[in-house]
C-alpha cells in the first residue's frame, strides 16, 4: 500500500433561504455539531446569517443526505431555497443555468492541482 497524504478537508458552502432568521444560538449549535432527529451526528459547521434576510451561508466539511436542510430544520428553520456556492477552491459559475455544466478552465484545474 502506498502512503497517502493526510486527508484534506474541503469546505462546501451553501446559500440557504429559510423560514425564519438564523440566530447566534443557531450558529453556536452548528459550531458545536448538530445531532439530527434520527440520531445522526453532524460535524461542526459554519452558519452565518445574511443581514436583512431570512437566509444564511452554511459551510460544511462533510456531505450527508440533505444535510443542510436537515440541520436547519432541526433548529426550526425549514429551507425554502438552497444553492451550493462552492466546493473547496471551485466556485459556482454564475452564468450557468440549473442543470448546465462546463469543463473546468485552466486556472480551476491548477487550483485543484496545488490544493
Amino acid at each position: 500500500h502506498a502512503l497517502l497524504s493526510p486527508k484534506k478537508h474541503v469546505d462546501i458552502v451553501y446559500y440557504a433561504v429559510t423560514q425564519g432568521s438564523e440566530t447566534e444560538e443557531d450558529a453556536a449549535a452548528f459550531a458545536a455539531g448538530v445531532v439530527l432527529e434520527d440520531g445522526t451526528v453532524c460535524r461542526p459547521a459554519g452558519l452565518e446569517a445574511v443581514p436583512g434576510k431570512d437566509a444564511a451561508l452554511v459551510t460544511l466539511r462533510e456531505g450527508k443526505f440533505h444535510q443542510v436542510k436537515r440541520m436547519l430544520a432541526s433548529r426550526g428553520k425549514p429551507v425554502l431555497y438552497l444553492k451550493r456556492l462552492s466546493m473547496g477552491t471551485l466556485r459556482l459559475d454564475a452564468s450557468l443555468k440549473p442543470g448546465e455544466y462546463r469543463p473546468l478552465d485552466t486556472k480551476e484545474l491548477e487550483l485543484l492541482r496545488t490544493w
